[in-house]
């Protein structure tokens, strides 16, 4: 297979490795499914999964009790959010043709399933709100595969201590 089928097969989401693969639909709908990252900040006790391809991504925020584990998350909207754990957020973005759109969830639930130590793998089914005006869309979907990492960037740096690491036990 040449290099650049190989490439374009893993970037597209359709190779081995981790993926997440999520369809929309309401006054707009469409698909996406990629090459899926999860990173842990420590910090803020916070699981970040995300799918970004092009202009297009979908992020899925998971705020556990203390550590990830497996189990139900529901999906709240950030600015109603309270501080009892667990919960998730849900973000959807995609360009338009004049503009980028942007959607937050508001309701639903994302389940976490951990089939063997380090791995995940999960579903989501959320309702979303736009960022801009009073659309409103269904977005689902599922992850697999997916290895922990520490966050690369944008999460604060806290002192090591016995519950530092990835979270994921």
């Amino acid at each position: 297979m040449p290099l650049t089928a190989a490439c374009r097969e893993r970037a597209s989401g359709d190779g081995p490795g981790p993926v997440l693969e999520a369809r929309w639909n309401g006054k707009d709908s469409a698909k996406i499914k990629g090459a899926a990252t999860a990173e842990w900040c420590d910090s803020l006790r916070l699981l970040q999964i995300q799918v970004l391809l092009g202009d297009t991504g979908v992020a899925i925020a998971l705020y556990p009790v203390r550590r990830i584990e497996a189990g139900r998350f529901r999906v709240v909207a950030p600015a109603t959010v309270d501080s009892n754990r667990p919960w998730a957020a849900v973000a959807l973005r995609w360009f338009a043709e004049t503009s980028i759109r942007g959607f937050q969830g508001d309701s639903g639930v994302v389940v976490l399933e951990q089939p063997r130590p380090g791995v995940l793998t999960g579903t989501f089914d959320a309702k979303a709100h736009s960022v801009t005006d009073a659309v409103r869309l269904s977005i689902r979907g599922d992850f697999r595969d997916l290895i922990v990492r520490p966050a690369s960037r944008g999460c604060p740096v806290r002192r090591k201590g016995p519950d530092s690491g990835t979270g994921v036990h």
